[in-house]
């Protein structure tokens, strides 16, 4: 039974609701207030992004201007790190351009080869050599892109700052707005993208350069390929499981073509062209139950690798990640460690099986090398480490450089005065510092930066 509310009882009540509403008014309003700060926000940010993008660009432009004239090591040392500083910046504010829906490789890329094109130019010319005809032309070339990049990015700027724009925009993001027409913003990244489809093919020692993309998996030349039912019975090798249970899926193009097989959650990848696992997972959750050690991973890994009759492998680097043991391996041929070759095997440390397998870095670089005895011994690398570093223990090793090139060299295991632990490589033919790497060790694994 309710009773009957009395007089007062009702006051109370509408003063309740009364009050009830205006708490809820006061949070509707704050939302809303909240909702338009955030938008101004965005579109402040995307903005300053974009403007800031036009200007690191015409920053671009004339220094690529001038470094065309320089002809000294100094002045396109300088202009090579000014160059790879506003590069840099530029590709900073371009990611910060809400433009997901737009492919923008051209664009990163152009960016990326401007600083490591001028740095190549004045590594060049700090070893006494001098630029080419050809490679001045590249840098003309270069600056012609730049300078029709910053317009395209200048008129950009000014249709999206007029007229509200970078509202809508925000809105789209938001899905606040549904206009079908096509985006401002988007359309001027699509020209901005359609000015590299003639972009010149620009070959130096960088990581960014052409004829690096170009490169053929080395193990997998003059290999013939190997059927279906061949790929099936070495996947089956690989992963375990039965042939029975593997089904063919969709295969992989490009530059390594592989035969592809799925069954009871674990994926493999055979290399069309002689056969190889190019790469294996298995997707089962690892029990965080840990009973292996790095140690145990290492054997298992190992006899892993044995099975599958690839040579011989020294461990590098590990790492720990939600029970499983990543381990990286470097080819041995003979007594020189081959860092371009390289191995992983996943090991599952809750029960030792393994749950994934990357050979890709192998299938690539793998070669038996015709290794000339070097110019320099140990003992002469030795001398040119700094004299803050003490050397732990040396290698013979082959690293790769920036380009597809590698280098023999030795490898120096050093403690700093802090404790830190340094890899230093020297050269073995020239006694050039080629590299140096610092260890960061923790209970995820060991790491190199």
């Amino acid at each position: 039974m309710f009773r009957k509310l009395t007089r007062r009882g009702k006051i109370r009540l509408w003063a309740y609701t009364l009050a009830a509403i205006t708490v809820l008014s006061g949070f509707v309003a704050t939302g809303y207030g909240m909702a338009l700060k955030y938008r101004t926000l965005l579109e402040y940010d995307y903005e300053r992004s974009l403007n800031q993008l036009s200007e690191h660009l015409n920053n671009i432009e004339i220094t690529l201007m001038k470094g065309t004239y320089s002809g000294t090591a100094s002045g396109a040392s300088d202009f090579a790190m000014n160059l790879w500083s506003e590069a840099g910046a530029a590709k900073t504010c371009l990611s910060a351009l809400p433009t997901y829906e737009n492919e923008l490789d051209g664009t990163y890329k152009f960016l990326s080869q401007v600083g490591e094109y001028s740095l190549s130019l004045a590594k060049k010319l700090s070893l006494n050599k001098t630029i080419t005809v050809e490679e001045r032309a590249h840098l003309q070339t270069l600056s012609t892109h730049a300078k029709n990049l910053s317009l395209q990015v200048s008129e950009l700027c000014a249709r999206m700052n007029e007229g509200g724009l970078w509202g809508n925009r925000v809105k789209r993001l938001l899905r606040e707005y549904n206009d079908a027409e096509a985006d401002p913003l988007d359309e001027g990244i699509n020209e901005i993208e359609e000015g590299f489809t003639d972009y010149p093919t620009l070959l130096y020692d960088g990581p960014f350069s052409d004829h690096i993309e170009k490169e053929n998996p080395l193990l997998l030349v003059g290999k013939g390929n190997v059927s279906n039912q061949d790929a099936l019975k070495i996947a089956s090798n690989v992963s375990g499981l039965d042939t029975s249970v593997l089904e063919r899926v969709e295969d992989t193009k490009g530059k390594i073509p592989c035969y592809n097989f799925q069954g009871n959650g674990v994926t493999i990848s055979i290399t069309q062209a002689g056969g190889y696992c190019s790469y294996m997972l298995d997707s089962r959750e690892v029990s965080q139950n840990h009973t292996l050690k790095f140690e145990d991973c290492k054997k298992k890994a190992l006899e892993y690798l044995n099975k599958l009759n690839l040579g011989t492998f020294k461990e590098s680097y590990y790492s720990i990640n939600e029970g499983v043991c990543t381990i990286n391996f470097a080819y041995q041929q003979e007594d020189i460690t081959c860092y371009t070759d390289l191995v992983k095997v996943g090991v599952a440390m809750d029960n030792g099986n393994i749950v994934s397998f990357n050979a890709q870095g192998y299938i690539m670089n793998h070669h038996e090398r015709n290794i000339k005895p070097s110019k320099y011994t140990e003992s002469d690398a030795r001398k040119v480490i700094s004299p803050i570093l003490s050397v732990v223990e040396s290698n013979k090793v082959i690293i790769p450089l920036d380009t597809i090139e590698e280098q023999l060299c030795y490898e120096f295991l050093c403690t700093a005065e802090d404790d830190r632990q340094v890899l230093v490589y020297i050269n073995a033919n020239t006694l050039q510092e080629e590299d140096i790497k610092i260890l960061i060790k923790d209970d995820g694994g060991v790491l190199t930066i």
